[in-house]
């Protein structure tokens, strides 16, 4: 057979096979569209009549709801079924639900129950017809299924109207058949090789194959020019493909790797690209690729930023605080990028810490000052009064150094407490990098006792009644036996200080899943609400004249907070003003 007839007869069954399969693709998608615009039509009329049946879903009653489904039935010419969540069928417009049996494990109802649209194909032994159903459920306002309304139609109604729609697609097949012979017999005349070998890989060029090479034949003509191309166009897509996907792989790591929140604005406000890091700052849940940035960022002052940078096309930058979903503090950084999309990058630097930091420090400088400033006045003023002789006996005198006296104790007690909070802090910060090497198996029930025992003679002073719960088992953990006492002094001296004369103060110990629980409690002044969430800050009191006359530095519960951070617990309180206060402290065994 000739190359003729070979390429006129394969070229004309490709195309016939193609037609053919174009003509069965058709007709199944047609049928596709079909049964979709039905299931979309029965869907529909399922949500109205949800809509209308809405009173009498309420309380459900077989005769309320039979009257209007039938109605509903006749009006839309849809079979209409209403069941309840256990299958029991309410209304029904072409049957008496008292006949119908159970629907529970029809296919449509047990996806309706699982809060889906449900749908299946089946013969009804009802109508004795194949049915196209539609179940959608109906949930009430916890979002539970409550009732499930199902609408059907015959799939012979749907099929008949395909039926002209079908016969106009297989005359067209025919047709295009007819034209393909002599197009075929067309293209045999100009074509004299097969080209099978340039269709097979240029097929696989299409998938995104592009290492494959066509072989090239050594005669002159076309076909080896248009071989050429290929290869040389496969080779080059191959290369830049590869380097476009190790550029991209770069960037979304570099991208991923940045503690930076980073966006890129088009010229027209449309969102090109962001990283994970700037999605948690601002707790966007869905990627928020071509929206506007201004429903992202949703905050005036960037808004205006990226705004000016757009319209002036010159860097700008600014602090911006945000207050939900929690306080935080961004410096952000607006830059034109030179390219020509007139792109804009926006880079938000989280700078809650520093702010935080510096609120510290200037509240730290602040305290400082104001606490050491008031004994020293005091030192000061007694003391030129000493050196003017301006007194008048010398019990005057003895009085005066007995108050410089205690001025001088209480600067001694500042600075002493100051350094012990240096010491705590930093071995807090140490004990963050490696372990704290000074640790040793200490028993907190000796500890605890040692700490009563220092205190005892203040407790009785006063009438208190002390208590400390103990059981039978020691309670040993690895921890700095001198900074747990410091703790617990700290803590029992406060209540003993606090707790009006004949009051009570418990101790209570105990252990359960690998941490120690330690409870002081007293009967003492409270803490006010307002002041509970501070009481663990620098110098804070809640009673300032109070604390001063017990001698207090307003730096006991925050050297107490960080001997616990040290051994990887944490304290909490409980109290209430004028019925005493309880500390919690939990630590690791």
């Amino acid at each position: 057979m000739s190359i003729f007839w070979k390429q006129f007869i394969s070229s004309f069954l490709i195309i016939v096979l193609v037609l053919f399969l174009f003509t069965f693709l058709v007709i199944g998608e047609l049928n596709k569209y079909d049964k979709s615009l039905t299931k979309e039509r029965l869907q529909t009329a399922a949500n109205l009549s949800t809509q209308v049946l809405k009173p009498s879903l309420e309380n459900p009653t077989i005769e309320g709801v039979q009257s209007t489904v039938s109605s509903l039935g006749e009006k839309t010419g849809i079979r209409i079924t209403v069941i309840d969540k256990n299958g029991v069928v309410l209304g029904d417009s072409k049957k008496n639900p008292w006949e119908m049996e159970n629907h529970l494990e029809r296919p449509e109802i047990k996806q309706a129950l699982n809060n889906e649209i449900g749908e299946s194909t089946r013969y009804s032994s009802t109508l004795q017809k194949e049915m196209f159903y539609v179940a959608v459920p109906h949930q009430d306002e916890n979002g539970k299924t409550k009732t499930i309304i199902r609408t059907a139609l015959p799939l012979s109604i749907i099929q008949q109207a395909l039926i002209p729609l079908e016969s106009k697609v297989i005359y067209m097949g025919i047709l295009l058949t007819i034209l393909a012979l002599f197009l075929s017999l067309a293209v045999s005349r100009t074509m004299t090789k097969s080209l099978a070998g340039i269709i097979n890989i240029s097929d696989e060029l299409a998938k995104g194959n592009l290492d494959v090479q066509i072989p090239v034949s050594d005669s002159k003509g076309e076909i080896p020019k248009i071989t050429r191309a290929l290869n040389h166009m496969a080779q080059k897509l191959n290369e830049v493909f590869k380097q476009l996907s190790h550029e991209k792989n770069q960037l979304e790591a570099v991208l991923s790797a940045m503690s930076e929140g980073v966006m890129v604005v088009s010229e027209k406000g449309k969102i090109v690209l962001t990283n994970n890091t700037l999605k948690e700052m601002l707790n966007l849940t869905d990627d928020p690729f071509q929206k506007p940035y201004w429903e992202v960022f949703r905050n005036r002052e960037v808004i205006k930023l990226i705004e000016g940078v757009l319209e002036d096309w010159k860097p700008d930058k600014k602090e911006i605080f945000y207050l939900y979903p929690e306080e935080r503090y961004y410096l952000a950084n607006v830059i034109p990028l030179n390219s020509p999309e007139k792109e804009v990058i926006v880079v938000m630097f989280d700078i809650t810490e520093f702010k935080r930091l510096e609120n510290i420090k200037a509240d730290f400088i602040a305290n400082v000052s104001h606490e050491l400033r008031t004994p020293l006045t005091a030192i000061k003023g007694y003391t030129e009064t000493l050196e003017e002789e301006a007194f008048e006996s010398p019990q005057d005198q003895k009085h005066f150094l007995s108050i410089i006296n205690r001025h001088a104790d209480r600067l001694i007690n500042i600075v002493s407490d100051l350094l012990v909070l240096s010491e705590v802090e930093g071995r807090d910060a140490l004990s963050k990098e490696k372990e704290n090497s000074d640790f040793e198996e200490v028993n907190i029930d000796e500890i605890i006792k040692s700490s009563l025992e220092a205190l005892k003679t203040k407790a009785t002073e006063k009438g208190l009644e002390v208590s400390f719960q103990i059981t039978q088992s020691a309670h040993i953990i690895s921890a700095n036996r001198f900074l747990l006492e410091q703790m617990f002094i700290n803590l029992i001296d406060n209540a003993v200080k606090y707790t009006p004369e004949h009051g009570k103060i418990g101790i209570e110990i105990s252990s359960r899943n690998k941490v120690i629980i330690v409870e002081i409690h007293d009967t003492g002044i409270g803490i006010p609400k307002e002041s509970l969430p501070r009481i663990f800050e620098r110098f804070y009191r809640v009673d300032k004249t109070r604390s001063r006359k017990m001698g207090g530095t307003g730096l006991g519960l925050s050297i107490v907070k960080h001997i616990v951070i040290i051994h990887g617990g944490k304290i909490e309180v409980q109290s209430e003003e004028g019925k005493g206060s309880r500390f919690i402290i939990t630590l690791p065994t």
